[in-house]
Order: structure tokens, then C-alpha cells, then sequence
């Protein structure tokens, strides 16, 4: 198994303690419609960030900030070599709130979208540029592809956004990573991309624990998929504990080995900025309490270490380019 990583193509099996979904930079545009809460945009403070995760045994980051939506490709380069901590970046495309009415999309062709975010997997991002999104493309390249759709689901334009993914996926061989605004839609979701000839192997649905839906949550984990579980410290929509519940009721009924986390932070969550957990929270004090509640250190080395290894794996390793000449 290989992964794809900012500096090169990997062995998966290098990756230790995995955080599977942060946003390590997020730059404000012209195109862009973000949040100031969002913002990201210090390279010193998330620097700073990163080698506290790193410190207290964290070995690999994935950053879900894709084209378009305050990426900064060059800057993720740079964090993986000067912190020692592995990156694994995102082509793909965010909600549509976070761009702006005149932004390329729109109006996009579900090819033209497809030629996109494969271009980024195998010849490199485009880095980040206040004015124009593609006025330079770097040589860091993609390893996952980040799609989204909304409450109501796949919309006409979220159907050709997920086309493309398909398209990409089947041309390049990078695994997908969904966000998904409720369980239920994470369901939809799986079932679009696996009707279209993904394995299950390949996908990954992010938010499934946003709102706590048992349900749902085992339905979904029955087609095959892994499921991300990032909402950890985000207590605006609900506590450890109840996340804590949901992730031994997944493992009670057989889905260990598809489970992943992650902590979804913002600036308002990361120490560096102000704000008020870090990254290392999922360390040093989730973790823990996963194993006062009663989960197993094999279930916890498979959530964190085991499933990720799987669940970032190519298909295929395709393109030429650093680390894989």
C-alpha cells in the first residue's frame, strides 16, 4: 500500500498516530467566502501547531482544504519538511457557500472539473494566489480527493462535482474523502460513489458523528466505508462522552476497523492562535479517555494507525513526479 504525500509517495505503513481531517492553512481570496473564525493564514503559528502534535507522538497530518478554498499548497511543503511531520494534502472542492458567485465552478463542466482535480493529483496543486486560483501550479501534489455536498443533498451541481471525483479516482487511483452534512447524507453519499464503480476501500465519509445517529451510522458503515469521526472537541455540537458512546457502540457491532478521527479545527481551536484545545488534544486527551471508557489499546491502534494506513492508500500510484520516478 502507498500513500501520496506533500513531499512524495510513501510505504502506508510509515504512518504512525494519524489525524485524518484538520485545515492546517486557510487563506482568504478574492473568490473565497470564509469566515475570519476559519482563517488560518500564520505559518509560524501553525508551525507551531504541528510540532506539538508532532511532540507528543504524532506522526501524520491530512489537511481537507481544497482547490480553490484558501489552500496554500507551497506552505504545506514546507510544514512536512521543517516539522518531520507527514502531510497529506487535498485536491477537490469545498460546499459552495465558500466560494464566491463568480468563482469557476459554477459553471464547470464535470469534466473540466475531473481534469482538475487529476491534474493536481498527478502533476501538482495549484498554490495559492489571492486574484486567480490557477495562476500557479506548484509541484506538490494531491493525495486524497475532498468533495462535499450540502443538507439537501446532491444537488445537479454536487452530482457533477461527485462525477468528477469518480472520474479522477478511476484515472489516478487516490482514495475520496466526503464531507457530509448529516449521516444520513453521508449514506447517500457512499451509495452515489459506490454505484459508480468505487470500492468501498476507497471512501471515506467525514462528519458521520456531527450529529449522533446510531442508525445511520451503522447503515453507512454495512456498505463498506470508512467513517470519519471529527467532531472530538467540537462541543457546540455535542461532548466527548456522547462521542465516546458512538464510537464503542461502532466497535460492539463490528466496524472497528472502519473507523477514523480527526478534529476539524479552526482558529478558534488551535492553541497556536488563540484558541482553545490543539492539535494535540486528540492525543493527550481523547485518547485517554477512549481507554478509560473501556475501548482496547488494539481497537484504538486500529482507528488511529491501522485504518488510516488503509483508508489514505492509491488504488494504483500514478504520474510521474518526486518520490516517484
Amino acid at each position: 500500500m502507498n500513500i501520496r504525500t506533500v513531499v512524495g509517495d510513501e510505504d502506508a505503513h510509515t504512518l504512525g498516530f494519524t489525524h485524518c481531517h484538520d485545515h492546517l492553512f486557510v487563506f482568504q481570496a478574492d473568490y473565497t467566502v470564509l469566515l475570519d473564525g476559519i482563517l488560518l493564514d500564520d505559518y509560524e503559528r501553525t508551525a507551531q501547531e504541528v510540532m506539538e502534535f508532532r511532540r507528543r507522538g504524532g506522526s501524520a497530518l491530512v489537511d481537507l482544504q481544497p482547490f480553490g478554498a484558501g489552500r496554500h499548497a507551497g506552505l504545506l511543503e514546507r510544514l512536512a519538511i521543517e516539522t518531520g511531520v507527514t502531510v497529506i494534502a487535498c485536491t477537490g472542492l469545498h460546499k459552495a457557500p465558500f466560494y464566491s458567485s463568480t468563482f469557476w465552478f459554477w459553471d464547470a463542466s464535470t469534466d473540466e472539473i475531473a481534469d482538475l482535480f487529476i491534474s493536481e493529483l498527478v502533476e501538482g496543486m495549484y498554490d495559492f494566489n489571492k486574484s486567480d486560483p490557477f495562476e500557479h501550479r506548484s509541484a506538490v501534489r494531491a493525495g486524497v480527493i475532498k468533495i462535499a455536498s450540502e443538507e439537501e443533498g446532491l444537488t445537479p451541481l454536487y452530482r457533477k462535482v461527485f462525477e468528477a471525483a469518480v472520474k479522477a479516482h478511476k484515472a489516478a487511483g487516490a482514495p475520496i474523502i466526503t464531507h457530509a452534512e448529516t449521516a444520513e447524507s453521508g449514506i447517500q453519499q457512499a451509495e452515489y460513489l459506490l454505484e459508480r464503480g468505487v470500492r468501498p476501500e476507497h471512501v471515506t465519509i467525514s462528519h458521520m458523528d456531527r450529529r449522533i445517529d446510531w442508525s445511520s451510522n451503522i447503515r453507512c458503515a454495512q456498505l463498506g466505508v470508512f467513517l470519519e469521526y471529527d467532531t472530538i472537541g467540537r462541543f457546540k455540537y455535542h461532548g466527548d462522552a456522547e462521542e465516546i458512546d458512538l464510537i464503542r457502540t461502532m466497535i460492539k457491532r463490528g466496524f472497528a476497523s472502519q473507523i477514523t478521527v480527526g478534529m476539524d479545527s479552526t482558529r478558534e481551536r488551535f492553541l497556536s492562535y488563540g484558541g482553545s484545545l490543539g492539535l494535540h488534544y486528540l492525543l493527550e486527551t481523547f485518547v485517554p479517555a477512549l481507554r478509560a471508557n473501556g475501548v482496547g489499546e488494539r481497537e484504538i491502534e486500529l482507528i488511529t494507525v491501522e485504518n488510516p494506513r488503509r483508508a489514505l492508500a492509491w488504488e494504483k500510484l500514478s504520474a510521474i513526479g518526486p518520490g516517484n520516478e
